[in-house]
Order: C-alpha cells, then structure tokens, then sequence
C-alpha cells in the first residue's frame, strides 16, 4: 500500500508541475515576443534614421555640386585678344533671363607689343642673327620644343627680336629665289620674340609652317593671362590660310575661377580670320576642360540660333557633350576674328 501511495503523490506532484508549465509558457513566450518586436522595432527607427540622415546628406551633396556647376557653366571666355568682355556660357533655356554682367579679364589686345623694357637694356645685348637663326632651326628640323624655348629666353635672342620693336620687319635665316627673296624652308624672328618656322614663297610665309609667339615679361606680370600661343597650319600672302590649329598656354594664376579659356582650336582660315568649322576645347582654374562646336565665316562666329539674353549676347559654340550648353558673345565684339598678336605686313 506504502508503495501504491508513494506513486499517486509522484503522478500529483507531475500533473501539479505540467499545470505550471502550462500557465508560465505562453507568458514567458508572449515576454520573448514583445521584446524581440520591440528591439526590432527600435531598429527599424535606427536604420529610418540612418536612411534620413544619408538622405540629406545626398542631398547636401548634390545641392553643393549643382552650385559648383553653375559656377562652372556661368562665365566662358576665349583668350583671343579683347574678345574676352562679354562672353558668357549658360543653358538655352536661360537665353532671355541671363544677367550677369560680363567679367572683364586682363588680356592682351591684337597687335600690341607686351615686351615691356626690364632691368636689362636690350638693344645694347649683342647677338648674331644668322648663328642663332641657324641654330634655332637645327632645332625646329629636330621637332625639340623644349630647345626652342630654352634657346628664346636667352637674351641675345630676346635681343635680337628686341632690336625690331616697333616694326613688322623681320630677320631671316634660309633658302632664297633668284630675287633674294625667302623661299623654300626658313626662320625668321620678328618683334616681341615671334618666331615663324616653315614654307616661304615670293618673299612672305605662304605653304605649311608655325608661328610662335613667347609672351616673356623682364618685368613682374599681372596683367597678360598667356605665356606661349602657336599657330600652325597652312599660310597664304603672309597670313593663315586653309587648315590650321591654334594653342594657348596662360599663367594660371591669372585665371578667374569658372572662367573658360581657349586652349586649344582646330578649323580652317582664310585670309588670317577664322572660316570655317571648328573644334574649341576649353580650359578652367581646376584644369578641367570642356569641348565645343562652331563654325565661323570671314573672321565672325555663325551664331547658333536667334536667343538673346539681357546684354544682347548671342550663341556662338555649343558644347558637345551638352547640346544646351553654349558660350555667348556680344555682336560688336564678334569681327575680324583671326590669330591674335600675329605680325604680319599684311594684317588689317
């Protein structure tokens, strides 16, 4: 009997037990779940949080690019000569609201001798035209630029183009015709240290050759954005003529941020003026560039369609990755349009 009533109070203590479990449980599995929904939930407003945050802050981020890129799209300027006032580069659709007001940049103005007299007196500098010709030219044959613009800023060459200040006469260092006049291959120096290495013919550059033109200062600079400007291509009576290329270099530190300036042009000429189609790319204080079309006809860019804005300038190059994107120009300003600062006996 003993035995019979130890086992009834095991099975009661079991069902007592099962009783319990059955109670506490679902209690203990509903606390587990309120805590899980609850750390889920606080996540939930973590990551919103983080997403917000990471929102604004692309926001942010694109607020800041699209001023800089205003910037950069507000004011574009060609280097050549006083064309600079006035030019500005905007979308299409602001054509008729534009208003700000043209930057006037510091240039020089086509021909005007920027060699200014320094520390040394030149014209008592003793050189040799025909040596430093001829050797200028061993180097020109050899394609060594670098030699080139070491040889210019010695000064018995700036000297011997310094001895021509004023005039467009030049020293020559060639072949000759029956009338001693330059043709075939030859140099030549001209005033404010220009440089012409190529085809002469009666006289006067005429076939395929370079002009080069060092803007060299003795004394401080402020005021002339370029340091070197080149011209090469096809020639005619002393002028650019036909296909042809143009390069600028400036002192950069003289570049107006968000400011465009001629780097590099590529089209045709006729008679020293620009004529034809052409491929600009622009270059900006960071160094970034941008690329353009235009075409032009006897020294005046087409302009490429009737907008105006408030100041009167008109399109005149669009760019190439960006149709809606242009450079302007004030029309008393688009004229006579060529190489600027070449010396020739035969510019206008």
């Amino acid at each position: 009997m003993k035995k019979l009533f130890e086992e009834d109070e095991t099975e009661n203590a079991g069902g007592e037990l099962a009783k319990i479990l059955v109670k506490a449980v679902p209690f203990a599995l509903i606390i587990i779940i309120l805590a899980v929904m609850l750390l889920v939930n606080r996540t939930k407003k973590q990551d919103e949080g983080q997403a917000e945050d990471l929102q604004q802050d692309i926001m942010d981020y694109a607020d800041e690019n699209r001023v800089d890129q205003t910037l950069s799209q507000t004011v574009a300027a060609s280097p050549a000569d006083n064309r600079q006032e006035g030019m500005q580069e905007a979308g299409q659709e602001e054509s008729e609201q534009a208003s700000m007001t043209p930057m006037e940049l510091p240039s020089p103005t086509p021909y005007k001798e920027i060699m200014e007299a320094g520390k040394i007196d030149y014209s008592k500098v003793a050189f040799n035209k025909d040596t430093q010709l001829a050797e200028m030219m061993s180097y020109w044959e050899q394609n060594n630029q670098k030699a080139l613009d070491d040889l210019a800023r010695l000064d018995h060459y700036i000297a011997m183009s310094w001895q021509l200040k004023g005039t467009k006469d030049f020293y020559y260092y060639g072949g000759v015709n029956g009338n001693g006049q330059p043709e075939g291959k030859g140099i030549a120096v001209y005033a404010d240290n220009q440089y012409y290495y190529g085809d002469w013919k009666d006289g006067v550059r005429s076939g395929n050759g370079t002009w080069i033109h060092y803007h060299m200062h003795p004394t401080e600079n402020n005021k002339d954005l370029y340091t070197y400007h080149q011209y090469t291509g096809g020639w005619a009576n002393d002028l650019p003529e036909g296909e042809g290329s143009e390069h600028y270099d400036y002192n950069k530190s003289l570049l107006v941020e968000g400011v465009g300036y001629d780097a590099n042009l590529i089209g045709s000429y006729a008679k020293g003026l620009i004529h034809g189609d052409f491929y600009i790319t622009n270059l900006y204080a960071d160094e970034s560039t941008k690329e353009w079309n235009a075409s032009a006809e006897n020294g005046s860019w087409i302009y490429l369609n009737e907008n105006k804005d408030k100041k009167g300038n008109r399109t005149i190059h669009v760019e190439i990755s960006n149709p809606d994107n242009y450079i302007w120009m004030h029309p008393r300003d688009n004229a006579n349009i060529g190489v600027p600062c070449l010396i020739s006996k035969n510019k206008n």
